[in-house]
């Protein structure tokens, strides 16, 4: 995680350096993306780099938290809203959101989606568990909301049941980001229906 003296920044130079990050993992992945392309176009040297990140791998874990944060703090909704006749509908909703808000900055979701520097070692330590369990909690509870609706099947183990749901919901974000350029506002709007679709044929009892 970053150094204190990130956090001194000021909120604006702060974003400017995140943002630069984001859009260059991204775009390349971590392993391809260039650091001193990051610290460029971020207006900053290399050697006050170090000031704020340990390494690359570090600013790669900083930024992947920083919108991960964003993305889960966009998902303003209670599941407890949901009703049995307008669940998938309601979720349907929630994609178009979240989708919609982001649609001029796609790098928010390639960045969670780039791959490489968040090792589990990482994942089990503060502040990406925080954020874990908040996810898998919102989650769990859409869930367990949806199924005494009658409208998610009972039939698998909930752990089962939430890794199928995420890793749907991660293989469809991967294929929005890497053709996201090529989207129309209404395409994203038909992503929104087609990622819920899937969920509910998938999730629904048989």
């Amino acid at each position: 995680m970053p150094r204190p003296r990130f956090n001194k920044l000021t909120a604006e130079k702060r974003e400017s350096i995140l943002e630069a990050a984001a859009k260059e993992f991204a775009t390349h992945g971590f392993e391809g993306a260039s650091l001193n392309q990051i610290l460029s176009n971020a207006g900053i040297s290399k050697g006050a780099a170090y000031y704020y990140f340990d390494d690359k791998a570090d600013l790669y874990a900083t930024t992947v938290l920083h919108y991960s944060q964003e993305l889960m703090a966009s998902l303003s909704f209670d599941p407890a809203q949901f009703t049995a006749v307008n669940f998938w509908n309601a979720l349907t909703a929630v994609y178009q959101q979240q989708f919609t808000s982001f649609a001029e900055r796609p790098w928010v979701f390639g960045v969670a989606k780039a791959g490489g520097a968040v090792t589990p070692e990482m994942l089990k330590a503060e502040p990406f568990t925080e954020f874990w369990e908040q996810a898998q909690f919102l989650m769990a509870q859409l869930i367990q909301y949806g199924r005494e609706l009658g409208v998610i099947r009972t039939d698998l183990p909930d752990d089962l049941l939430l890794a199928l749901i995420v890793a749907v919901d991660d293989t469809h974000d991967r294929w929005l980001v890497a053709n996201w350029s090529d989207l129309s506002p209404a395409d994203l709007e038909q992503a929104a229906s087609r990622i819920s679709d899937t969920l509910r044929r998938l999730l629904s009892p048989a």
